[in-house]
């Protein structure tokens, strides 16, 4: 695989046995995302899409927690007229080209899944998660609204009445309670998640991978993509209006007020 060019220093890459594993390095900050690192996942994610012999990708997170989400200081100063927070911004960029990729995704949960480090869960094929992940959207306590395509994944997914507890309620969900609903496929214990989710992806890495990319684009075009990426649009210019109130930016400023003591 051509190294792709990563520039945050908190995402990593590396390719083996036909497995491109792609980490969120930055466990300092509890693997919260930056526009930075949101570059660097679409250029690795690209790079293993066109490299004939990668077969699987895995997305991990180093540390004790898989995601906070995006961070707070990163998002706060984002130039609303630049179209960072929109649907062409780094994030949903990101989030498209996990939607086009043929090759498996496959995602490691370990700890705190928050904000898009849970709607991202809903582009991947597979997701293998500890036994202490809890999973959290963040939006409603911020002011913001959901994005990623998850308004209309969500319900179909969970139900109308889960999604209103993750997306209205502010609920966490624990991993048990994932697993029964359907956001994660396998359960396992915290110790195990790396092994477990390495067997996974060397199966399917086993399997022939021309069917694997027909069989991605029949159930992409069962999700009919072109409706949800109009949906993630429609998020998108709401996000961005949101993330322009004044409410808005008083609760991030009382955030990062928090922080700073």
């Amino acid at each position: 695989m051509a190294q792709p060019d990563l520039q945050s220093g908190c995402v990593r890459a590396a390719i083996d046995a036909h497995i491109l594993r792609i980490t969120l390095d930055r466990a300092d900050k509890r693997n919260a995302l930056t526009r930075a690192m949101y570059n660097d996942l679409t250029s690795a994610l690209d790079a293993g899409r066109d490299d004939p012999d990668v077969r699987v990708i895995v997305l991990d997170g180093e540390g004790e927690m898989f995601c906070a989400g995006n961070d707070i200081a990163d998002f706060a100063h984002v130039d609303l007229s630049s179209g960072d927070a929109g649907a062409t911004g780094p994030a949903l960029t990101f989030i498209r080209h996990m939607i086009e990729c043929d090759k498996p995704i496959v995602v490691a949960v370990q700890g705190q899944a928050t904000g898009i480090g849970t709607t991202l869960l809903l582009h991947a094929d597979l997701v293998v998660a500890a036994d202490d992940a809890r999973f959290y959207t963040a939006f409603i306590d911020l002011g913001l609204v959901p994005e990623a395509g998850s308004s209309r994944l969500l319900p179909a997914l969970l139900g109308r009445q889960n999604a209103a507890r993750l997306l209205l309620a502010g609920d966490t969900l624990t991993a048990a309670d994932a697993e029964r609903l359907g956001l994660i496929a396998y359960r396992v214990p915290a110790a195990d998640l790396a092994e477990r989710t390495r067997e996974l992806a060397t199966r399917l890495a086993a399997k022939p991978p021309g069917a694997m990319a027909a069989s991605k684009r029949l159930l992409r075009q069962g999700m009919a993509t072109d409706t949800l990426i109009d949906q993630i649009e429609r998020e998108a210019e709401v996000f961005g209006e949101r993330l322009a109130s004044a409410e808005v930016r008083e609760i991030m400023n009382a955030f990062l007020n928090r922080k700073k003591r």
